[in-house]
Protein backbone atom coordinates (compact mmCIF):
# COMPACT_ATOMS: atom_id res chain seq x y z
CA UNK A 1 0.00 0.00 0.00
CA UNK A 2 1.20 3.31 -0.74
CA UNK A 3 0.29 6.71 0.14
CA UNK A 4 -0.20 10.23 -1.44
CA UNK A 5 1.97 12.94 0.34
CA UNK A 6 1.00 16.43 1.81
CA UNK A 7 1.52 17.45 -1.86
CA UNK A 8 -0.58 14.52 -3.56
CA UNK A 9 2.82 12.69 -4.52
CA UNK A 10 3.37 9.03 -4.53
CA UNK A 11 6.44 7.90 -3.38
CA UNK A 12 7.62 4.55 -4.40
CA UNK A 13 9.16 2.73 -2.23
CA UNK A 14 12.89 2.06 -2.71
CA UNK A 15 12.63 -2.06 -2.70
CA UNK A 16 9.57 -1.69 -5.34
CA UNK A 17 11.48 0.83 -7.62
CA UNK A 18 14.84 -1.43 -7.96
CA UNK A 19 12.65 -4.80 -7.91
CA UNK A 20 10.28 -2.93 -10.87
CA UNK A 21 13.72 -1.73 -12.33
CA UNK A 22 12.20 2.01 -12.49
CA UNK A 23 15.10 4.50 -12.94
CA UNK A 24 14.16 7.58 -14.15
CA UNK A 25 10.92 7.98 -16.93
CA UNK A 26 8.31 6.03 -16.08
CA UNK A 27 4.31 5.15 -17.48
CA UNK A 28 1.43 5.04 -15.43
CA UNK A 29 -1.19 2.39 -16.80
CA UNK A 30 -4.35 1.29 -15.61
CA UNK A 31 -7.09 -1.59 -16.23
CA UNK A 32 -9.66 -1.45 -14.54
CA UNK A 33 -9.57 -1.45 -10.77
CA UNK A 34 -5.74 -1.84 -10.83
CA UNK A 35 -2.68 1.08 -11.59
CA UNK A 36 0.49 0.21 -12.77
CA UNK A 37 4.01 1.99 -12.53
CA UNK A 38 6.24 0.91 -15.63
CA UNK A 39 9.76 1.85 -16.26
CA UNK A 40 9.34 3.47 -19.78
CA UNK A 41 11.87 1.14 -21.14
CA UNK A 42 10.91 -1.92 -19.98
CA UNK A 43 6.97 -0.66 -20.49
CA UNK A 44 7.63 0.17 -24.44
CA UNK A 45 9.45 -3.46 -24.39
CA UNK A 46 6.52 -5.39 -23.18
CA UNK A 47 3.97 -3.97 -25.24
CA UNK A 48 6.07 -3.79 -28.93
CA UNK A 49 4.82 -7.68 -29.53
CA UNK A 50 1.35 -6.84 -28.33
CA UNK A 51 0.11 -5.72 -32.03
CA UNK A 52 1.51 -8.85 -33.51
CA UNK A 53 0.10 -11.36 -30.78
CA UNK A 54 -3.51 -9.19 -31.21
CA UNK A 55 -3.61 -9.75 -35.03
CA UNK A 56 -2.57 -13.61 -34.54
CA UNK A 57 -5.23 -13.91 -31.99
CA UNK A 58 -7.92 -12.24 -33.81
CA UNK A 59 -7.02 -14.44 -36.89
CA UNK A 60 -7.57 -17.66 -34.68
CA UNK A 61 -10.92 -16.47 -33.50
CA UNK A 62 -12.00 -15.32 -36.25
CA UNK A 63 -10.47 -17.28 -39.21
CA UNK A 64 -8.81 -16.13 -41.86
CA UNK A 65 -9.96 -13.88 -44.88
CA UNK A 66 -12.21 -15.64 -47.61
CA UNK A 67 -12.71 -13.80 -50.27
CA UNK A 68 -14.42 -16.12 -52.54
CA UNK A 69 -17.47 -15.74 -50.46
CA UNK A 70 -17.17 -11.67 -49.76
CA UNK A 71 -15.95 -12.64 -46.04
CA UNK A 72 -13.23 -10.59 -44.52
Amino acid sequence: MVEVDGTGRLLIPKDLAVFGGISKEIVVASAVNIVEIWDKDKYELSISGSADDFADLAEEVMGQDDEEYGIS
